[in-house]
């Protein structure tokens, strides 16, 4: 090993010569030549290589924050001379020029700070483009017109951009000859694709599911030939997430990697031994080095196993959050036998479909549709496969129904008018049992609420009028219903209904016999138990299922610390049993039963502040006793739902929880790609923490080297695979501290950034470090 001392020059010395030792001939030799010095200012960032001018050879540009500008750096070729910049006066002190490197600069005038560039041919006209992001405007693109110059531009707003470096990217992922230009904001990743003319299309949004995203990655993690997305957030612990590129240049499901430590940084390896894609991240905690591996899902489950159990869950990010929560509706829309959903969006006039193929959700659709749905439900109601929605807007005083048509679209709701008064919620369920869905809704005329059920008139025909078969006066409910369920706990052919009412017990209606048909029956309105107990309940705490195996279901509530099963007994609620929680100050979220044949033998608890499921197995004395937990991650859960398995016979049924902007889905047809930690490399240098990472293949031999560099005692260090362990082949000091000096200083790590690209067109790899007010190259020798 060699390090390397210089005299301390203006508050940094150079490297004048590191190369791997002679003696060992087994490794192929990797040299650095003395580093070329460009000098810059001292807020300088997002260091890009790039042939800018189509020459051939590899140019740099670079943020310029103290300028307000973009800083280009044109290599010249061998033997040309720069034409002389233009010199600053500087009277507070002398400083010499420090400058060896052959480029000319030129610099594009922003004027305001910059946070992130990339520089690639946006609208296939063969020169490189430049696109930026900044607070001020979140994303401009300039393009390079024949004379080099970045007169024509474009501005894209309504997003705010993330303030870091690598949260923009652009490359041809889907493989089709245009690039795609992808940037990190707060609450997205946004895909502009080329449109007619070169300009950007409006983009696609991929909502991201964590807080304060950063690291933006394109990397083939799958290796399957396609670029995925992953970036980094915050979810309770810090998380990895990755969207696998699909079919057509999708993106499918976010899948989550809990950190056991949080990462400084994440940067994409390639492949090692064995052709495993790779991730290097830099342990924040210790500075050692981690390496990631993506391990293949697996595929079914045993015939006792549950996704839920034993899989991370899909994430299906689909909206900003917004004041009212997102509506769901779990049908078959398409007739093609699965249960589709439909999701409706509070924050714009519009119905989001995701067709079910083969138990795996596929890309959403976007249809128009009432403003402000605050209600969607779905049901047969006619002599068709394909399931139709009623969608409700609170907003527009106004219910309707719709479905697909043969040409694929949600056609826009036929506004039903049924009944008297505003219509507040509704729900669908087959109450006689003939096969066919009735409509339940709530509501409201001059503060009065009422209860109806209604069917088409004529079931052969989607254009039918629409008559009540019965209405209910919701006597004593004084605020608006928010939610119905069906609930079969009596024991008789029809099942009963529950009624939600915020900050008041649900209203639980039995069935009852009557000469008109079908009617219903509060029941156990001074119960102290639907009093004390139910109160404020919502339809995601509550679950119907038969716990001691009778035959019949009981009714199940989610209390913070338990969840607690009801028979209902001649009118009343009658306890019968409970389900503890790890601890007693669980707020427990969900309840929900996993059965082994047709006995429930565990139960799943959802503990959202704890973002994790608790699992509750069956004794000997047929007691549900803790047994274990599992970091899930936190949802705003509205309701979960439990959809039927395609081929019971090779799998079990999928689960969908359903949150405020987003959704879970526990599919037991992929239990998620899983990311582990297969190797760690700490350094044998006393006192050195590493702080930034690269790699490349310096020499040649398709396994990656690495870069690590301890940005506070501004150690370099080149590390080397040998027999499955990393070694140091060699590492130096890029500067010197001058104690005496006064000046500015740079960042808080220094170096800052490690670029490797060949710059000398040699065909090796160069290392290019942003420092202090200088980019160092060092040309591989």
């Amino acid at each position: 090993m060699m390090k390397c001392h210089v005299p301390a020059l203006l508050g940094f010395s150079l490297l004048a010569h590191a190369s791997l030792p002679a003696e060992n001939t087994s490794l192929h030799k990797i040299g650095f030549g003395a580093p070329e010095v460009v000098k810059l200012d001292w807020s300088t960032r997002s260091l890009t290589p790039t042939d800018i001018d189509g020459d051939g050879l590899r140019d740099l540009a670079v943020i310029n924050n103290d300028a307000g500008k973009i800083e280009f750096l044109y290599q010249l070729p061998k033997g040309e001379a720069a034409r002389d910049p233009k010199k600053s006066v500087t009277r507070s002190r002398w400083e010499p020029v420090l400058e060896d490197a052959l480029f000319e600069k030129r610099a594009l005038t922003v004027g305001f700070p910059v946070f992130d560039m990339v520089m690639e041919d946006l609208n296939g006209d063969g020169r490189v483009d430049l696109a930026y992001t900044s607070g001020e405007v979140p994303l401009t693109v300039r393009y390079q017109d024949e004379d080099g110059e970045w007169v024509d531009s474009r501005e894209y707003d309504g997003f705010e951009a993330v303030g870091w470096t690598h949260s923009i990217k652009a490359a041809d992922v889907d493989m089709d000859g245009s690039v795609e230009l992808f940037v990190l904001a707060a609450d997205a990743i946004r895909v502009f694709r080329p449109g007619r003319g070169g300009d950007l299309n409006e983009p696609r949004l991929l909502y991201t599911s964590g807080e304060n995203p950063f690291n933006l990655m394109l990397f083939d993690a799958t290796a399957d030939g396609l670029p995925d997305l992953l970036y980094l957030s915050t979810d309770g612990r810090q998380v990895l997430a990755m969207r696998e590129q699909i079919a057509g240049g999708q993106f499918g499901p976010e899948s989550r990697h809990m950190m056991e430590r949080p990462a400084r940084v994440v940067v994409p390896l390639g492949t090692y031994a064995g052709g495993a894609p790779t991730l290097g991240l830099v342990n924040s905690r210790t500075g050692s080095l981690e390496f990631l591996r993506l391990r293949s899902p697996e595929v079914g489950v045993s015939e006792s196993g549950y996704a839920l159990e034993h899989g991370a869950p899909e994430i299906y990010p689909i909206f900003n959050k917004m004041r009212e929560a997102a509506s769901y509706a779990l049908g078959d829309v398409n007739g093609d036998g699965e249960r589709d959903l439909v999701v409706a969006n509070p924050g714009d006039a519009e119905l989001v479909l995701l067709a079910n193929q083969k138990g795996r959700f596929q890309a959403s659709q976007a249809f128009p549709s009432f403003s402000s749905v605050s209600s969607l439900s779905v049901g047969r109601f006619f002599n068709s496969q394909r399931e139709k929605l009623i969608v409700l807007s609170e907003e527009e005083k106004t219910m309707g129904l719709c479905g697909l048509d043969a040409g694929g679209r949600l056609s826009f709701p036929r506004q039903l008018k049924i009944g008297s008064g505003n219509p507040v919620v509704t729900a669908t369920t087959d109450l006689d049992d003939d096969g066919y869905d009735e409509l339940l809704f709530v509501s409201e005329n001059a503060g009065n609420y009422t209860l109806a059920v209604a069917a088409p008139a004529d079931r052969q025909a989607e254009d039918s009028a629409w008559e009540v078969l019965f209405d209910l006066d919701l006597a004593g409910v004084r605020r608006k219903p928010s939610a119905i369920l069906t609930i079969d706990v009596f024991g008789g052919a029809t099942p009963g209904l529950m009624l939600f009412v915020p900050r008041e017990p649900p209203v639980l209606l039995q069935p009852r016999e009557s000469a008109e048909g079908l009617a219903f029956k509060a029941i156990a309105n001074e119960s102290s138990i639907r009093e004390s107990l139910f109160k404020s309940l919502d339809p995601a705490e509550t679950s119907v299922f038969d716990v001691d195996g009778d035959g019949l279901n009981e009714l199940v509530v989610a209390r913070t610390g338990f969840a607690r099963a009801f028979k209902v007994v001649s009118e009343d609620l009658e306890m019968v049993d409970q389900f503890n929680a790890r601890r007693g100050g669980d707020e427990i979220d969900a309840v929900i039963p996993l059965y082994t044949g047709s006995k429930v033998e565990s139960i799943a608890l959802y503990v959202a502040a704890e973002r994790e499921l608790q699992f509750l197995a069956r004794d000997r004395a047929g007691v549900f006793r803790y047994s274990r937990s599992k970091e899930v991650g936190r949802l705003d859960l509205q309701g979960w739902y439990r959809v039927p398995a395609v081929n019971p016979q090779l799998e079990k049924d999928a689960f969908l929880f359903a949150g405020e902007d987003r959704f879970w889905y526990f599919n037991s047809h992929n239990l998620g790609h899983s990311w582990v930690v297969e190797d760690i490399y700490e350094t044998d240098l006393e006192d050195i923490h590493y702080s930034h990472l690269a790699g490349a293949d310096f020499d040649g031999d398709h396994v990656p080297e690495l870069v690590a560099v301890d940005g506070n005692e501004h150690i370099l260090d080149v590390l080397r695979l040998e027999e499955s362990e990393f070694q140091s082949l060699m590492f130096w000091q890029v500067f010197e501290q001058n104690m005496h000096y006064q000046g500015r200083t740079g960042a808080k790590l220094e170096p800052r950034q490690i670029v490797i690209d060949d710059l000398t067109a040699d065909g090796l790899h160069d290392l290019v470090l942003l420092v202090h007010d200088r980019i160092l190259i060092y040309p591989q020798r």
